[in-house]
């Protein structure tokens, strides 16, 4: 498996993990099936789909054998620029780099592969 797409899962985790940790602090403990739930039904916790759709298009993109594009990577890229005046995920993204180092360490290698600039392969 390609190393970006391996990364952006794993960012995708921390992401996820991050939010669960704040879901909670709120709506008490979850069950993985309610909070699962809460993750495709949840206002609060739409933000995440933005990474979501991003990484579905790609595996799609390399299952379908559809060849990437050259610059397929700026997509990532701008999606993964914390901004606190940007867009919804910018800038949630923004405030958890700044809070969970999970978040920061795997946001780091998503970077790194990046900048390997190899071509993500069938999932």
């Amino acid at each position: 498996m390609d190393e970006v797409r391996l990364r952006l899962l794993d960012l995708h985790k921390a992401l996820v993990d991050a939010a669960r940790r704040d879901y909670e602090r709120v709506h008490g403990r979850q069950a993985d099936p309610a909070f699962l739930e809460a993750l495709v039904k949840d206002p609060g916790l739409a933000w995440l789909g933005a990474l979501t759709t991003l990484i579905v298009r790609l595996d799609e993109a390399l299952e379908d054998g559809e060849a990437l594009q050259e610059g397929w990577h700026e997509p990532v890229r701008r999606l993964l620029k914390p901004d606190a005046a940007g867009g919804e995920f910018n800038r949630k993204y923004d405030q958890l780099t700044q809070q969970v180092p999970e978040v920061v360490v795997a946001h780091g290698a998503v970077m790194r592969a990046l900048a390997k600039g190899g071509a993500p392969r069938r999932p």
